[in-house]
Order: C-alpha cells, then sequence, then structure tokens
C-alpha cells in the first residue's frame, strides 16, 4: 500500500521488484537535468512499473507519486530472472506493455510540443482529478505549470479563461470544475 502523496518509485533509486499496479491513481513524472519536471503519464490500475528497468539499468528513471491511495502487487525481480525465460505468456505481456509504453512516450512528447496549454491543463484536470474537482490550488500552480511544460504567467492566463467562459470556478480557496462537458472538449483524451 502506498497513501496518497507518497512516491511509489523515486528516480535513481534501485529497482528489485516488478510492480502490477492493481489500486489508485499515480503521476508519473521525468526530472529534467535543468530542474525541470515533466509529466510522463498517469498510472491506472493494471499497468507494470518496473518492465522497463527490468531488461535495463535495474535503476528507477522516473518519479511515481501517487495521487490517491494505490495498491501493488510486487514480483521480485530475482524470481523473475531465474524463471522469466520459461514463461512465454508472461514474457508477452511485458513485451506488449513495453510496446505501449513506447507509443505512449512518443505521444506524450508530441503532446508537450504541439498541443497548446489549454488543452493539456484541460487533460490533466480530468486525469489527475477524476471529474470531481479541477485539483488546483494557488500553492501548486508554480509545479502543475512545471509538469505541463508552461510557464506560471502563462498557466495563469489560461486559467484566468477558463473562469470567465465558465469553464472553472473556485470554492473555498480551490479551482472547481463547473462545465465539464467543455472541459472534456478541451481535452481531448491528451492524458486519459
Amino acid at each position: 500500500p502506498c497513501p496518497a502523496g507518497d512516491f511509489l518509485l523515486r528516480s535513481g533509486d534501485p529497482l528489485d521488484h516488478l510492480y502490477f499496479f492493481v489500486e489508485g491513481r499515480a503521476k508519473v513524472s521525468s526530472q529534467l537535468e535543468n530542474g525541470s519536471t515533466l509529466l510522463v503519464r498517469f498510472y491506472r490500475p493494471f499497468d507494470i512499473l518496473g518492465d522497463v528497468e527490468l531488461f535495463g539499468s535495474r535503476t528507477c528513471f522516473l518519479d511515481v507519486e501517487a495521487i490517491e491511495d494505490c495498491l501493488c502487487l510486487a514480483l521480485p525481480s530475482k524470481v523473475l530472472d531465474a524463471g522469466l525465460d520459461r514463461n512465454a505468456r508472461l514474457l508477452a505481456h511485458l513485451c506488449g506493455r513495453l510496446g505501449a509504453k513506447l507509443t505512449e512516450s512518443n505521444s506524450a512528447a508530441a503532446i508537450n510540443l504541439r498541443y497548446p496549454v489549454e488543452n493539456r491543463l484541460a487533460s490533466y484536470i480530468l486525469a489527475y482529478e477524476g471529474r470531481r474537482k479541477a485539483g488546483l490550488g494557488a500553492d501548486n500552480l508554480g509545479e502543475v505549470a512545471d509538469l505541463l511544460g508552461s510557464s506560471y504567467r502563462q498557466l495563469s492566463r489560461v486559467l484566468r479563461r477558463f473562469r470567465e467562459e465558465g469553464i472553472l470556478g473556485e470554492s473555498r480557496g480551490e479551482i472547481v470544475v463547473k462545465d465539464e462537458a467543455r472541459l472534456e472538449e478541451l481535452a481531448r483524451d491528451i492524458y486519459l
């Protein structure tokens, strides 16, 4: 079990298990050399963590933070090393997930280069909060701007416009979704 707000995996840590993500949601981000953090994707149940590292360095290269309480099943790498060559179904499943992750990685790179901040923010809100609220407050706007590859000022302008258009509102210091249909239209399933 991993409570919301804790890290399941941290960049640079050794990875000696393969994790099967069975409950909750998590945010995956990458620390860049310039100190910025970039959103990579979101994990939901039945994703696999550590499959890329299993066939490589055995060191985490991404941060995985629980958005809500998470539960993973852990399979020690030693067990995998000893029997993976005899388990074609598991190997085929892992290869399929690796292919999907490569596709998702290419898509994420294209999203960060080609989609406007409006689309990325709308999708982030829907993916992060699961449509309940925006999950944004004044204390984390800088972090969200960083994750979305935008500046704080640019994100603030988009949020102001979303409020003016009635897409978002504010309640008790937090930004809330007022027009979910319009937000979904803007999101275009980018991070979903």
